[in-house]
């Protein structure tokens, strides 16, 4: 009986942290198309696979605020326009704990 529970416990969590990602996995797929489906970056495109998570949340937050930040800023602008602040956050935990596993 304590195996089932444990095995039940284990998949709720699994699908908590699955649900957890769903908005910004369906987001994450706009990103691919420049950044690689792993983040992985794709030429003339930055890989986001090495930036800490708060690099990527500084990143974000600059670029809805229409701060420039490199010659990409332009479209990084409509972008991170679309992300709430939570999103944002979600985003880059996303990046660094979901897509490095892939």
């Amino acid at each position: 009986m304590k195996k089932i529970l444990a095995t039940i416990s284990i998949l709720l969590a699994t699908t908590a942290t699955a649900d957890e990602y769903d908005t910004v996995a369906a987001k994450w797929r706009t990103c691919a198309a420049c950044h690689g489906n792993n983040a992985q970056g794709k030429p003339g495109f930055p890989s986001l696979n090495w930036m800490e998570e708060q690099v990527i949340i500084e990143a974000l937050v600059d670029y809805k605020q229409m701060i420039t930040r490199g010659d990409m800023s332009g479209i990084m602008f409509g972008q991170a326009a679309t992300l709430t602040d939570e999103e944002i956050e979600l985003m880059a935990k996303y990046i660094k704990e979901v897509l490095k596993n892939d």
